[in-house]
């Protein structure tokens, strides 16, 4: 549930709000100049989290968080759609051998609560088992690339592994009739070697 686009400034003035929601529109020039201060305010608030989290005295952090002696509901949702845009970064992150978005997304879950409780020495005793989308579909598509031969990611190899998706099946699949196993080039699988007389 979005809040007022008319309140009060925030990182958004209520015009950058307007644009972003299609209630206003711009010139080229102008939605150049929007779209550059936005990003930039953006980074800045960003930034400023650290403060936020490392100086906020708790007295205040529990006044943001407590309206009229109960929860405040508004808070909590802010607080989602702050996550929802972590989770959003870590989408248009350039992609890398070593982190998939949700690897990414996990270790940033991780070393955020850690920070947090960093100077506290507090424990939490919960698991952070992040899974989203259909279970079907991604269980789908590494059976598929495992029949394939195509690579997986880490957190594709774990999950397979941990639900048994890897069986023999997989090492001693049926030879095509070039004596290689079922969709695999046979290029693919000789070294620089086999091609020497």
């Amino acid at each position: 549930m979005m809040t007022s686009p008319d309140r009060d400034r925030g990182i958004l003035t209520r015009d950058d709000r307007d644009y972003l929601t299609g209630r206003k529109n711009l010139t080229d020039g102008s939605e150049r100049n929007a779209r550059q201060r936005i990003r930039d305010r953006t980074r800045n608030a960003l930034y400023d989290l650290e403060y936020l989290t490392a100086e906020l005295n708790d007295r205040d952090v529990t006044q943001l968080v407590v309206d009229n002696g109960e929860p405040d509901k508004g808070i909590f949702n802010a607080a989602e759609d702050l996550i929802a845009f972590a989770f959003r970064l870590c989408q248009q992150c350039p992609d890398s051998t070593d982190h998939s978005t949700d690897e990414l997304f996990r270790t940033l879950m991780y070393d955020g609560i850690e920070k947090s409780l960093a100077d506290d020495h507090q424990i939490l005793d919960f698991g952070l088992d992040l899974k989203y989308g259909d279970p079907g579909l991604a269980e789908a598509e590494i059976l598929e690339s495992l029949h394939k031969g195509k690579p997986l990611s880490l957190s594709q190899l774990r999950e397979a592994v941990n639900n048994g998706y890897l069986d023999d099946s997989y090492i001693f699949r049926p030879l095509d009739g070039n004596g290689f196993p079922k969709n695999v080039d046979p290029k693919e699988e000789l070294s620089h070697d086999d091609y020497r007389w």
